[in-house]
Parts: C-alpha cells; structure tokens; sequence
C-alpha cells in the first residue's frame, strides 16, 4: 500500500514538474506577428537560432487541403525567399549556375532554427538525374491522407541541365 502511493505521488512530482516547465516556457515566448516580408526580414537579418528557437505558424489551411502540401509550400516559399535574400543578383533573381553548396548551407542553417531540415539532391547531368514518382506537388491528384511532408519536393533545371531537387523534413 505505501508502494503504490509513492508511486502517485512520483507521479503527481512528474505532472508538476512537466505544467511548470511549460508555464514558465510560454511565459518566455516572444511572439511576433507580421507579414511574410516581415518573416523573411526577422529570419535572415541576424545569425541562425539554435534549433526549435522559431515554431512556425502558418495561416488556416484551405479545407480539405493535405498539411504534409501546405506546410511543404510555406517552407519553400521561405527557402526562395532566403536565397533571394542572400544570393540575388542585381534583377532580384537567383542564377542557380552560381549557386555554391555552401550558398546552400547558409540557408539550410536558418531551417533547423525552425526545425526543418533542407534536403537538397543535386544531379549534375540527365545522365545522373534519378527520376521520382509521383511528384506531389506538381500532380496533387495523386495526393491521399497519409501523404507526409517528407514526400513532397520540387525540381528545378539550370541552363546545364543541372536538377536540384529540394524537399524538407521535420527535425525530431
């Protein structure tokens, strides 16, 4: 008998312990609200936050609309957008011909801060070029329930027939 309240008690201990770290990690969280050019800005002006520093919040999804597709869509608008504001040239656009692996990395640190990883496949030729099915974002069609974030990405050619291949990850 004594056991077995010890064990709540422990129990309640845990409990206890586990609502005041929260309390205390809410009491902590600055919250910034603004537009996406605002996001951008705050983001990419200052060094990299250690990882989970930035907890996203993307707005209402459409109904029906898979997550795994929405929150795919939110990242890769901020990975463009974090190229661009690193990398543009002088039309505001980004020559991928010139981009560098560390140009990619740069970006990519931004993302743990938000607990994303950046998965970028480079295929330097058609010859290396691995073809994937099925591409969920361009033929969302073929998009069911359990479709996960993992499993969209996006392609893009440079002049040289060079694909990259980007797809995003959730950091556990």
């Amino acid at each position: 008998m004594i056991m077995k309240i010890l064990a709540h008690g422990s129990v309640i201990r845990i409990v206890l312990i586990y609502f005041l770290n929260y309390v205390v990690s809410i009491m902590n969280t600055e919250y910034k609200e603004g537009n996406h050019d605002e996001f951008i800005h705050y983001l990419f002006t200052n060094d990299p936050k250690p990882q989970g520093f930035i907890q996203l919040e993307s707005p209402l999804l459409e109904p029906g609309k898979n997550d795994g597709l929405h929150i795919f869509e939110q990242l890769l608008m901020i990975f463009v957008d974090g190229l661009k504001f690193f990398f543009k040239n002088e039309e505001g656009q980004i020559n991928l011909n010139e981009l560098t692996e560390e140009n990619i990395f740069k970006v990519k640190e931004y993302f743990v801060s938000m607990n994303y990883d950046v998965i970028v496949e480079v295929f330097p030729t058609m010859n290396e070029y691995q073809f994937k099915f099925p591409d969920y974002f361009k033929n969302q069609e073929h998009i069911k329930p359990e479709t996960e974030l993992k499993d969209f990405y996006y392609e893009v050619f440079n002049e040289e027939n060079c694909a990259f291949r980007i797809s995003f990850n959730f950091i556990n």
